[in-house]
C-alpha cells in the first residue's frame, strides 16, 4: 500500500513538473514573442528616427550647397565686372546651372514638408531672377545684390526650420533609444524573476537562463555605448555645420581667428588652445587667437614645434613622447597636440591643443577626424580670404601708394558717369601734379621721391570722403573723382588738398623736407563733358593752365577762355 502511495506521489510529482514544464514554455513562448515583438517595433522606431534625422540633414546639406552656389555667382560676376574675364561670366553661369539642379533635388527633399513650401518659392523665385541676371549680364550690369541677399535670407530661413527639424528628430531618436534600453532591461529583470520562480528546482536550467540574461545585458550596454557614440557623433555634427557657416559668413582673417578660437573651444569642451599661424616673411609663428587658459607663446619660431617640423599631428604625452615642443615661455605642458594647417599645398600655422587629463586627451582622440575637418576648413578659409585680398589689391591697387590705380579709375570714371547721369548729379574730376617733383627726385633721389608721393597719397585718403576716389594716374599725377557735388565744394575741396599739400613736412634720413606745392586741373560732368575721355583731357588742360600760371593753384576747365 505504500508502495503504490509513493508511486502515485512520483507520479503525481512528474506530472505537476511536466505541467510546469508545458507552463512554463508555453510562458517562455508567449513572453519571447512579446520581447521580440517589442524589440522590432522599438528596432524599427530607432530606423526610423535615423531615417529621419539623416533626410534632415541631406536637406541642409542642399541648402549649404545652394549657398555656396549663390556665393559663387556673386563672387564670379563681381570679378568679371572687375576683370572683364569672360571666363569668370562662365562660372557665374555654370554655377547658376548647377544652382537649378541643386533646387531641383531640394524639391523632393522638402516635398514632405509643408511648413517649407512658401520659403522653398521664394527661393526659387529668387534664385531664377538671379538665373536670368547671370545669363544677361555685361560689364556694366549692376550686380544682383538684391536678388541674392533675397535667397540668402530664404536660405536662412528654411536652414532655420531645418535646424529644429533636426534638433527635434534627434531628441525623439533620443527618447526612443532610452526607451528601447529601459524596455529591454525590464523584460530582462521579468526573464530573471520568472527563471528563478518557476526553475530554482532546474540548476542547469537557472544557470542556463541566467547567462542568457547576462549575454543580453551585456548587449544592451553595447548598445548603449553605441547610442552615446552615435548622439556624440550628431553633436559633432552639429558643432562642425555651426562652424562651416561662421567661416562662410566672415569677410577678413581676423574675423576667422575668432571664429575659429571659438568652433575649437566648442569642439573640444575642457581643452586650451591657440591658432598660430606664419607671417608673410616665414620667420615667425604668431598666435592670432586662443581659448582657455593657453601656455603657448604669442610669438615663436616656426622649428620650435614639433608638429610644424614634421608636418604630421604630433602628440605630446608622458611615457609615449617625452620631447616637448620648445613654444613655452618657461612651465612644459604634459598633454598636448600641434596640428600643422594646410591648405593649397602652404602651410599656414599649426592649431595647438593642451589637455589637463587623460580623460580629455581620451575625448580629443574620439573627435579627431572632426577636429581634423575643422582644421582643414579653417585653413582654406584663411587662404581664401588671403588670395582674395591678394587679387583685389595687385588688379586695383597702386604698390607704391596704395592708391587706386589707373586701371580702376578709368573704369570707376565709366560707371561713376553713367550714374550721375542716371541721378542728374554733378560729377567732378581733379587732375594734380607735384611740382617740380622731377628736380626734387633728381636732388635728392629716388627714395626721398616715392616717401613724398606715400604722404601725398595720405594727404589725399584724409581730405576725400568715403565715396570718393584717389588715383595714380601715373608718375607724380594723381586723378581724383567726387560723385555728387556742386561746383563750388569742388573747388573747395580742391583747395583744401593744395593747402594740405603746402603744409606737409617730410622726415627722411634725419632731415626733414618741405615746401611742396601742386597743381590741381578740375572738369565737371556734364558741363565739361560727357565721356570718362574727354572730361580727363579737359582737366588735365584746367592742370596745364594752372601750370602756366604759375603752379600751385586750382583751375576749373570752364574758367579757360576759348582760345585756349
Amino acid at each position: 500500500m505504500l508502495i503504490w502511495k509513493k508511486r502515485l506521489n512520483l507520479v503525481a510529482r512528474q506530472n505537476s513538473t511536466i505541467v510546469l514544464l508545458i507552463a512554463a514554455a508555453v510562458g517562455a513562448v508567449l513572453f519571447t514573442i512579446e520581447a521580440g515583438g517589442l524589440v522590432y517595433e522599438n528596432t524599427q522606431r530607432l530606423i526610423s528616427s535615423a531615417d529621419w534625422v539623416q533626410h534632415t540633414e541631406d536637406v541642409i546639406a542642399s541648402l549649404q550647397r545652394v549657398s555656396l552656389l549663390n556665393e559663387r555667382i556673386e563672387y564670379r560676376t563681381r570679378l568679371y565686372q572687375l576683370t572683364a574675364n569672360e571666363e569668370q561670366l562662365s562660372r557665374a553661369k555654370a554655377s547658376a546651372n548647377q544652382l537649378d539642379t541643386t533646387l531641383a533635388h531640394l524639391k523632393v527633399l522638402v516635398g514632405d514638408n509643408p511648413k517649407q513650401a512658401a520659403s522653398f518659392q521664394s527661393l526659387v523665385s529668387c534664385s531664377s531672377e538671379l538665373s536670368n541676371a547671370v545669363n544677361t549680364f555685361t560689364p556694366k550690369s549692376e550686380l544682383p545684390d538684391g536678388v541674392i541677399q533675397r535667397c540668402q535670407q530664404a536660405i536662412g530661413l528654411m536652414t532655420d526650420q531645418e535646424q529644429w527639424l533636426l534638433k527635434d528628430r534627434n531628441k525623439g531618436s533620443e527618447r526612443n533609444s532610452y526607451a528601447s534600453v529601459w524596455s529591454e532591461l525590464a523584460f530582462v529583470g521579468l526573464s530573471l524573476v520568472a527563471v528563478v520562480i518557476l526553475f530554482s528546482f532546474l540548476v542547469r536550467d537557472a544557470l542556463l537562463r541566467l547567462r542568457i540574461g547576462k549575454e543580453t545585458a551585456l548587449t544592451n550596454q553595447r548598445l548603449a555605448r553605441s547610442i552615446e557614440a552615435l548622439e556624440d557623433r550628431a553633436e559633432e555634427s552639429e558643432l562642425l555645420t555651426s562652424a562651416r557657416d561662421e567661416l562662410q559668413l566672415c569677410v577678413n582673417v581676423q574675423q576667422v581667428h575668432r571664429s575659429a578660437a571659438n568652433s575649437f573651444a566648442r569642439l573640444l569642451p575642457g581643452t586650451s588652445g591657440a591658432l598660430c599661424l606664419i607671417n608673410n616673411s616665414r620667420q615667425l609663428v604668431e598666435a592670432v587667437s586662443s581659448w582657455g587658459q593657453s601656455l603657448v607663446d604669442d610669438v615663436h619660431p616656426p622649428e620650435s614645434c614639433c608638429g610644424l617640423r614634421s608636418g604630421q599631428p604630433r602628440w605630446r604625452e608622458p611615457a609615449v613622447s617625452e620631447i616637448h615642443c620648445t613654444h613655452f615661455s618657461a612651465v612644459f605642458p604634459e598633454r598636448y597636440l600641434c596640428m600643422p594647417i594646410v591648405a593649397h599645398g602652404n602651410t599656414l600655422g599649426v592649431l595647438y591643443v593642451e589637455c589637463e587629463t587623460e580623460a580629455i586627451v581620451d575625448k580629443v582622440k574620439q573627435r579627431i577626424d572632426g577636429l581634423r575637418q575643422l582644421v582643414q576648413l579653417t585653413g582654406m578659409t584663411i587662404a581664401t580670404l588671403n588670395l582674395r585680398t591678394t587679387l583685389e589689391n595687385q588688379s586695383i591697387r597702386d604698390s607704391l601708394t596704395g592708391l587706386f590705380n589707373r586701371h580702376f579709375m578709368q573704369m570707376s570714371l565709366e560707371r561713376e558717369i553713367a550714374r550721375a547721369a542716371r541721378r542728374n548729379q554733378i560729377l567732378a574730376v581733379y587732375m594734380l601734379d607735384l611740382d617740380h617733383f622731377k628736380k626734387f627726385n633728381d636732388t635728392y633721389g629716388h627714395a626721398a621721391g616715392d616717401t613724398v608721393l606715400k604722404a601725398m597719397a595720405e594727404i589725399f585718403r584724409y581730405s576725400i570722403r568715403t565715396e570718393d576716389f584717389a588715383c595714380r594716374y601715373g608718375g607724380e599725377e594723381f586723378t581724383i573723382m567726387l560723385p555728387d557735388v556742386t561746383p563750388a565744394v569742388a573747388y573747395e575741396r580742391a583747395e583744401s588738398i593744395r593747402r594740405a599739400v603746402s603744409n606737409l613736412r617730410v622726415p627722411l634720413d634725419k632731415e626733414v623736407y618741405g615746401e611742396f606745392t601742386v597743381s590741381i586741373g578740375i572738369a565737371l560732368f556734364p558741363n565739361d563733358g560727357d565721356t570718362a575721355d574727354l572730361l580727363l583731357r579737359r582737366a588735365d588742360q584746367a592742370l596745364y593752365r594752372a601750370k602756366r600760371q604759375g603752379r600751385n593753384q586750382v583751375i576749373q576747365f570752364e574758367a579757360i577762355s576759348a582760345t585756349v
